[in-house]
């Protein structure tokens, strides 16, 4: 497939939206408008999670197509690969234009040709804090600080893409990644006209500490006015493809990198230094509101308008689907499935050696600490989610392991890893982290370590001279 037929991409995600937050998803306090009605023009994919639930390892799984001990990224702050394939290369390969826009965390600018693994345009978020007037850098150029909110000003330049590329390649496809920050903390980094959550009604879950109640409800507040400005930025882009006639033929997706526990289960942030290192998370755990994340996708003439799938979908299947929805060959080395067939009506693929369960399960993991100046985190685990189950087990029995009937617990409050009872289901879900762990290759067992504790791979941080004195494993 190639030319004007080519369907254009734009991939939309924000940063650490739990599934829940969102009104197609069956939230009726938070205010989505733009993304509900996104769902009701096609399909909301209910079983999509994040293998890695951590801002870089995402992103690197999104470029690559690969888990953390193939593409490099085991945590935050360190740099992909160079010598593989990636999604945005891939795509220019074969015709397409492509940029990425706001959120990179997979480097340093500036950013030259041989920095960008395929990306004709990169706008990246450049260092500092908050969500107002932030500096970007454009390639080589920068950083530039643009005035306004972030998601605001990413969706100009990502509309400013889209527009110079029909200016000057009007037969060519186009994809367009754009990452906007919130609703990662700090919440309450959102335009005013947003502010419409009183915290008193806000619905804070059972696995919320009573101690820790009542911030909930003030931080939930702020979650969803984040969420509701990145809604009205999704109506914006959304109005930009109408006004360019391009909207029929573009695959546009809206999903995030992670969720956010919200206090559930006790987590902290990583500033709450009363708490053990253990709980100074909001990420990065087997938890639901950690790993599962809303995937909207509309692609029109091809994706039935309303539908839902309960196919299980990892982040680690969008390379290789987004790849196949738009006829592109496959390159090797991808750790996913190709599950465009959903998108068009069709079954799920069938398991394959490499992703031996994806049918009925995801693969689910974290490698480090979270950012490379810790000592220690919430540790190094993999897990396996079905419909019914959360299992997981950590590294030479640093915790015990995680068993949760979400059946009978949707809120993961009783851990059966010790009960009687549970032992058979224990024992199928170790079977099947097994056949992850071989049909992946996943060294966790086996790979050399470093004197920190992280797997020995080659791997490299982004900005050595940031880190001195902290080893890379």
């Amino acid at each position: 497939m190639r030319g004007a037929k080519q369907p254009n991409i734009v991939f939309v995600f924000s940063d650490q939206q739990r599934y829940s937050a969102l009104g197609a998803n069956g939230n009726d306090v938070i205010q989505t408008p733009v993304i509900d009605a996104m769902a009701a023009q096609g399909m909301v994919c209910d079983n999509m999670f994040s293998n890695h639930p951590l801002c870089s390892p995402y992103r690197a799984i999104l470029l690559t197509g690969r888990y953390g001990w193939q593409n490099l990224v085991i945590d935050n702050e360190y740099r992909p690969r160079r010598d593989i394939p990636t999604l945005p290369g891939t795509l220019r390969d074969h015709g397409y234009g492509t940029a990425h826009i706001g959120t990179w965390h997979l480097g340093k600018g500036p950013y030259g040709e041989d920095n960008r693994y395929g990306l004709d345009y990169l706008a990246a978020l450049e260092g500092g804090s908050g969500y107002f007037n932030r500096s970007y850098y454009e390639n080589n150029r920068g950083p530039t600080i643009y005035d306004g909110w972030g998601p605001t000003v990413e969706t100009d330049l990502a509309v400013g893409f889209i527009e110079r590329h029909m200016d000057t390649r009007p037969d060519d496809p186009f994809a367009v990644f754009v990452s906007w920050r919130p609703p990662h903390w700090p919440y309450e980094q959102y335009p005013d006209e947003h502010n419409l959550y009183n915290p008193v009604d806000m619905d804070v879950a059972g696995n919320v500490p009573d101690e820790m109640k009542a911030f909930a409800h003030q931080e939930i507040a702020d979650y969803y006015g984040c969420c509701t400005g990145l809604d009205a930025e999704m109506g914006r882009l959304l109005q930009a493809l109408e006004r360019l006639r391009v909207s029929d033929n573009t695959i546009v997706v809206y999903t995030s990198d992670h969720g956010d526990h919200l206090s559930s289960h006790g987590y902290g942030k990583p500033s709450s230094h009363w708490m053990p290192e253990s709980m100074r998370a909001s990420k990065a755990t087997p938890y639901e509101e950690s790993c599962h994340v809303p995937f909207v996708v509309r692609w029109p003439g091809v994706i039935e308008a309303a539908t839902r799938t309960d196919a299980f979908f990892g982040a680690i299947d969008i390379v290789p689907t987004l790849l196949g929805a738009c006829g592109v060959p496959l390159p090797a080395g991808l750790q996913g499935r190709d599950i465009s067939s959903v998108w068009r009506g069709d079954d799920a693929p069938a398991d394959t050696d490499s992703t031996p369960g994806g049918a009925d399960s995801v693969y689910l993991q974290n490698m480090a600490h979270g950012w490379p100046n810790r000592d220690g985190w919430v540790g190094r685990w993999r897990g396996v989610r079905t419909e019914r189950w959360t299992y997981a087990r950590w590294y030479a029995n640093e915790r015990r392991p995680w068993l949760f009937d979400r059946r009978e617990d949707p809120l993961e409050m009783v851990n059966l890893a010790d009960s009687t009872e549970a032992r058979p289901a224990l024992q199928e879900l170790e079977e099947r982290l097994h056949r992850w762990m071989e049909g992946t290759r996943d060294p966790f067992e086996y790979g050399r370590r470093g004197p920190r504790g992280f797997l020995e791979l080659g791997q490299e941080f982004a900005e050595p001279d940031k880190y001195p004195g902290w080893g890379v494993a």
